[in-house]
């Protein structure tokens, strides 16, 4: 599985270390083998094949879909908007509207959520382009030193981001929209129409590992950064205490886990039918889908019942008691 993030951080513990720990692919003999890199290019590899699966979020497959790649989600991951507009906590900033004539850091002028954050200055009445100035200012410690010195007022984020600044000492206040929250088709897995017609059984087993690790990472964060560290041995922090590493991780471990939960009578995996329409119709309000692209095309709700066929009680009181 290809993974639209160059680092395995442990915000993504859930579905890639937590399932290999606790061997449940290698159960269902499967060898998963994880690939981080960036969207654009998680994407090319499915649709060339040289992956089967991608983790990422939904803009780059939708255009891809719209250009005439088959490629469809299979298992929804993330399930609210996790990105937001965010001020130190002592701001004078307290409304979306107090953001006329303020500075604001983005990651890059060409992630989509860039565009959300203009489209909620635009739900109350302000011209994006003329009463905000946005600055590239990437991501983590950078981000943060551009807020801490200054040089922006304000920072547009998403939510693991937000936990490691928070972790740096610094509180914020949130801001979004009710058109923002609307987009809450977050990461998902993605595969190619093919690759599931043909390997159905595979996609099963494989998306329902995802949903016990989900299960295991939501009971017992503790265990699932302790099982993060042991697969990526590379992403534990070397210069903090042990006692330090474990309080900062489990901060963005349990921040990420309020956009996993299933809410009321879903099941894991399933997509709500309007998230995909809410989203391609926002990418094409922007400019950023030019092509047409049924929401129908996007997904496909026709494993859930694989995804979900293990006993959730079983894993969470495996997870409570691990270590």
């Amino acid at each position: 599985m290809a993974v639209g993030s160059t680092v395995i951080d442990v915000s993504q513990a859930n579905n890639t270390s937590v399932p290999i720990h606790t061997k449940c692919w290698e159960r269902e003999g499967l060898a998963v083998e994880i690939q981080p890199t960036n969207t654009n290019a998680a994407v090319q590899a499915l649709l060339t094949g040289r992956v089967e699966f991608v983790l990422s979020g939904p803009a780059a497959a939708i255009i891809a879909r719209s250009k005439g790649g088959p490629i469809k989600a299979v298992y929804m991951n993330m399930r609210k908007n996790f990105v937001f507009l965010v001020v130190p906590e002592a701001s004078p900033i307290k409304d979306l509207k107090d953001f006329k004539g303020k500075t604001v850091g983005v990651f890059s002028y060409g992630a989509q959520q860039y565009r959300v954050f203009k489209g909620m200055m635009t739900e109350v009445g302000l011209d994006p382009e003329k009463d905000v100035s946005w600055i590239e200012t990437g991501a983590g410690a950078q981000a943060v030193a551009a807020l801490r010195a200054g040089r922006v007022e304000a920072w547009g984020t998403w939510d693991s981001q937000l936990a490691t600044a928070e972790n740096m000492g610094l509180k914020f206040r949130r801001f979004t929209s009710e058109a923002a929250e609307k987009l809450n088709w977050g990461s998902s897995i993605f595969t190619r129409d093919d690759y599931a017609a043909a390997n159905p059984e595979v996609v099963g087993k494989f998306l329902r590992c995802v949903a016990e690790g989900t299960a295991f990472t939501i009971a017992n964060p503790e265990a699932a950064v302790k099982a993060h560290w042991t697969v990526f041995p590379a992403t534990k922090p070397s210069n903090l205490s042990d006692a330090e590493a474990l309080r900062q991780a489990l901060h963005i471990v349990e921040t990420r886990i309020e956009f996993l939960k299933v809410e009321p009578g879903a099941k894991w995996g399933e997509m709500p039918p309007s998230s995909a329409a809410e989203t391609i119709n926002f990418m094409k309000s922007t400019g950023e889908l030019k092509d047409d692209v049924k929401p129908s095309d996007m997904f496909t709700n026709a494993f859930v019942p694989a995804i979900n066929a293990f006993d959730q009680a079983e894993v969470e009181k495996t997870a409570r008691a691990s270590q």
